[in-house]
């Protein structure tokens, strides 16, 4: 058998800068397809397949087709524009044998803003077959996903930069010596990088003239990556339109916490509209009764709450409450 081969250092680096971004990648992911809580669904349609369609590509469709049902697939544009610069077809498939264009339905409500009056009659009567409802991302029909991926980037960055800023507090210096003794050193090194009470050497062959020491000057700055750490995820979570007040309630002041609310506020309804839009589409061909909500609207609703009373606090009042919680734990 072939000698096995050991890893590099350069190589275990790697393999934890890839494993951190996929980390963070994932947690991101999580978070951006839970937002969105699909109700009243046919069993047919799969909420899960539908937002991920919407995360990785920005639009998906909605449609019956036989033997299936009420189904739920991804979708590209097809054919003209309309006058508003939607697209009057979309081409539906999915895994397995879908794949057709439909006309595209946006409403038959006189004066609705979403198509002219040919795209709203033009394709849909009463046949269940015929049209589909195109699901939006956002008005612009961007995908989630590649926003996400600049966000785990910068978060495995600076992850990556706590881990070598810790490691460096504990060999704060550079050892040079010569070719007779470098495999001794690089024991040594690894026997302190494994936490290793103490380091026994062979006198008879250990030179210690031969060894010089470099520092390296590392300064202990893991604190303030680590708060740079959480402005990535704050910012990340203010995109997806998640409350994420995490500054002590008594520093801040009822207008930065409306605009932050109204920013919140304004991402998340650019992604919950599109999808509430095409679920009253989607019920007015259909008759259905599908709904969109947040998972967390009651959440935010409370936590907006929560920080307009705390600004109208006096000290004595918010020491009190804060004694209060510590006591609850």
């Amino acid at each position: 058998m072939g000698k096995r081969k050991t890893r590099s250092a350069l190589e275990d680096a790697i393999l934890v800068n890839n494993a951190t971004y996929f980390d963070y990648l994932e947690r991101f992911k999580k978070i951006a397809l839970s937002i969105f809580d699909w109700q009243n669904l046919p069993e047919s349609m799969d909420a899960r397949f539908l937002e991920r369609c919407l995360y990785y590509t920005g639009q998906a469709a909605m449609l019956y087709l036989e033997p299936y049902g009420y189904i739920n697939t991804k979708s590209a544009t097809a054919g003209n524009l309309n006058l508003y610069g939607l697209p009057t077809q979309i081409r539906c498939y999915s895994y397995g044998q879908i794949n057709e264009n439909r006309n595209v339905f946006y409403g038959r409500t006189t004066g609705t803003t979403e198509a002219s009056e040919d795209d709203r009659v033009s394709d849909l009567d009463t046949d269940k077959n015929s049209g589909a409802i195109l699901v939006l991302n956002n008005w612009e029909g961007m995908a989630t996903a590649n926003t996400i991926e600049l966000f785990a980037y910068r978060m495995y960055t600076v992850e990556r930069a706590i881990d070598v800023n810790i490691k460096a507090q504990k060999t704060p210096y550079m050892v040079l010596t010569n070719t007779d003794e470098r495999l001794s050193m690089i024991n040594a090194m690894n026997q302190i990088d494994n936490n290793a009470m103490m380091i026994v050497g062979a006198k008879d062959t250990f030179d210690p003239n031969s060894i010089r020491t470099l520092q390296t000057q590392a300064p202990y700055i893991a604190d303030k990556l680590t708060d740079y750490k959480h402005s990535i995820w704050n910012e990340f979570l203010t995109f997806m339109g998640v409350d994420n007040i995490s500054e002590k309630r008594e520093r801040m002041i009822s207008a930065e916490t409306m605009s932050n609310n109204e920013c919140v506020n304004l991402n998340m309804q650019s992604y919950l509209r599109p999808r509430q839009r095409a679920a009253e589409q989607f019920n007015e061909k259909y008759g259905l009764n599908i709904e969109v909500k947040l998972r967390s609207d009651i959440y935010n609703i409370i936590k907006s709450t929560e920080s307009l009373v705390m600004d109208n606090l006096d000290g004595t009042a918010l020491d009190n409450i804060e004694k209060l919680e510590v006591a609850n734990g």
